[in-house]
């Protein structure tokens, strides 16, 4: 019966702590960008789902984004108006600019095209920005910043 001796488990525990020692800020340097990408990316999907939504209900729905209070709203268009979801972002990071939409409102009509197209730019903590653009369309597509 073979077994490991206990400097072969040292050795071993030994590498492992090293590389976490190694890992641990390289992750902390990257998490900013990472949760920046998941947040633009949860954004799009919304803005993706309140198209679809104003094509299968046939009625507008959109999104609209408060500055101010770092959040924003999917809305159904009706009388009255009717908030679906309002997702707040976290704390490191925030709406940069919101242009081309008037009242900062993303709206698509009942074919899934936009009123206007326009840019939500997004920015974290460390300064780096993500741009989801909205073309007439309705087509929605993430870059990076300048």
């Amino acid at each position: 019966m073979k077994a490991f001796t206990v400097t072969e488990i040292l050795v071993v525990i030994s590498i492992i702590g090293i590389l976490s020692l190694i890992s641990i800020p390289a992750f902390r340097t990257f998490a900013p960008s990472l949760e920046l990408n998941g947040i633009a990316r949860e954004l799009v999907s919304n803005l993706r789902y309140s198209q679809q939504l104003s094509i299968t209900e046939q009625v507008e729905h959109g999104i609209r984004i408060s500055t101010t209070t770092r959040e924003y709203q999917l809305l159904k268009y009706s009388n009255p108006e009717e908030i679906i979801i309002t997702k707040e972002l976290p704390e490191n990071l925030d709406f940069q600019n919101v242009s081309g939409f008037t009242n900062n409102e993303v709206r698509y009509n009942p074919y899934g095209a936009v009123r206007e197209e326009g840019n939500i730019y997004l920015i974290n903590n460390k300064g780096t920005t993500l741009v989801i653009e909205v073309r007439p369309s309705g087509f929605v597509k993430i870059k990076k910043g300048d």
